[in-house]
């Protein structure tokens, strides 16, 4: 059965939905929803958590599964609770949508499928993951001159792969962090071996855009993909 494109708005989540079924579609986000019902708690009971730079104690919020998986994520990355939201949120309801399904939430991608090819913005290259049966996976980006994504980096978009959402969005955004303004191909193969060798024991591949380079660590299979900038999620603020 083929997908069907689907677009979600509400107050600062946009999301693009790929599902193959209006069930499917309104049961993700029936969890978006609910995602972020969670994450709002969170924030009502400690305004750090929504502030923090740094990672928060997971066991401030034993009830919200959320909550807690975006801390446990921002602490194996060495960054603040909100750098896992969007991945976050996308992987919840991608985790309880039984069917094939694909979340584009603000350029953080979870999908339940067996093959996708994901357009890194802005380039003309994509990530091709392709696996012999469908198995949840995601691909998370970070900028720190596109989106409104908070990033101490200069890089065009910083992207890893990795078989969770949270993780995969918590270290965009720690990669993004460590491309500074000024850096060079050397730079950045320095910042990239580095990262890497902190990052591959939770993730499975990174990759860095900058100035119209590009590096990668991991496994990581890039392919040209022109498409249409129409499609990109836009994202904003929590």
């Amino acid at each position: 059965m083929p997908f069907r494109r689907f677009r979600f708005r509400h107050m600062q989540t946009s999301v693009t939905v790929l599902a193959e079924s209006e069930q499917s579609y309104n049961l993700v986000v029936k969890n978006i929803l609910e995602a972020r019902n969670q994450v709002e708690r969170a924030i009502a009971e400690e305004p750090l958590f929504y502030s923090s730079l740094e990672p928060l104690p997971e066991d401030m919020w034993p009830e919200l599964e959320v909550p807690r998986r975006m801390c446990e994520a921002s602490e194996l990355a060495g960054v603040g609770p909100m750098a896992a939201v969007a991945g976050g949120i996308a992987q919840y309801a991608v985790e309880r949508v039984k069917e094939l399904v694909v979340i584009d939430n603000g350029g953080d991608i979870v999908m339940r499928n067996d093959r996708l090819i994901a357009g890194i913005f802005p380039s003309n290259f994509g990530v091709k993951l392709e696996f012999q049966r469908p198995e949840i996976y995601s691909v998370c980006t970070s900028s720190g001159r596109y989106g409104h994504s908070i990033s101490f980096g200069d890089c065009d978009a910083s992207v890893v792969l990795a078989k969770d959402g949270f993780v995969a969005d918590a270290f965009a955004t720690a990669l993004g962090n460590e491309i500074k303004p000024g850096f060079g191909r050397e730079e950045i193969e320095n910042a990239l071996k580095d990262f890497w060798k902190r990052a591959k024991k939770y993730v499975d591949g990174i990759v860095v855009i900058k100035d119209g380079y590009v590096g990668v660590a991991g496994r990581v299979e890039l392919v040209k993909a022109n498409f249409d900038e129409r499609l990109i999620t836009k994202w904003s603020l929590f």
